[in-house]
């Protein structure tokens, strides 16, 4: 048996046992659990025993780790002048430059969260940001209403108005 290390989620490092342990010692291989992954081993198999919550963050983690490589390769898709995934389709709104600046961001960003110095809202937001300004960017409001006269000022439109007009039916 080794230690686990909780910070880490070490599948590699943890406490490691039978199936027949399992069977034998159930409730101290829970404890152990508890505490740290463990491994149980049968048949030359092997099965990681974590708890509910540090399986959700790892899914979450995944999901969203998931949805910053999208953008990413999204961004270089656009500075290379490929075609974009539909989801991602708003990047079109950016120069390279731009482009450059969102990957480094995101890249960043996640790369804080990823290695504990943050969390996955910060990527989120990053992403969320460079999305609604594509978006009034696409519009097209934002250069009207700059153009517009400066006697006849109107309120910007909500965001959801915008949405409506850049988002197909």
């Amino acid at each position: 048996m080794t230690n686990g290390n909780l910070d880490t989620l070490s599948l590699f490092g943890d406490d490691v046992f039978s199936s027949t342990d399992l069977n034998r010692r159930p409730g101290e291989i829970l404890n152990h659990a508890r505490e740290a992954p463990v491994t149980i081993s049968r048949n030359n198999e092997q099965f990681a025993l974590l708890r509910r919550e540090q399986v959700a963050a790892l899914v979450n983690s995944l999901n969203r780790v998931q949805a910053a490589l999208l953008v990413l390769v999204g961004a270089d898709a656009a500075i290379s002048g490929r075609d974009l995934p539909p989801s991602v389709a708003w990047l079109r709104a950016y120069d390279n430059d731009d482009l450059q600046r969102l990957r480094s961001e995101v890249l960043n960003t996640t790369a804080q969260v990823a290695f504990g110095n943050g969390d996955w809202n910060q990527v989120d937001a990053v992403i969320h940001e460079w999305r609604e300004s594509a978006l009034v960017a696409q519009s097209g409001l934002l250069d009207s209403m700059l153009s517009a006269d400066d006697a006849a000022e109107t309120p910007l439109p909500s965001p959801d108005e915008i949405l409506r007009l850049v988002t197909p039916a």
